[in-house]
């Protein structure tokens, strides 16, 4: 939580970058929600955190480039 309000209020993380995120991590929760509701099948935190991790990289390598500045921060 520390981390996202950070990157949140600060005028260094460029808006796009923020809101780029926002939709990855909405679309990723989704997915899993879906998979918990209609294939009653759970993934555990960690590997939801990993799908999100990878899900950004693919997005850098296809042009993302405010969310690679953002992610470069880690």
């Amino acid at each position: 939580m520390d981390w996202w309000t950070q990157i949140a209020t600060t005028t260094e993380t460029p808006h796009k970058a923020t809101r780029t995120l926002a939709l990855l991590v909405s679309w990723e929760v989704w997915k899993e929600r879906n998979s918990r509701i209609f294939q009653h099948v759970e993934a555990p935190t960690m590997s939801v955190l990993d799908k999100i991790r990878g899900e950004a990289l693919l997005w850098v390598f296809a042009g993302a480039k405010d969310l690679a500045q953002l992610l470069g921060r880690e």
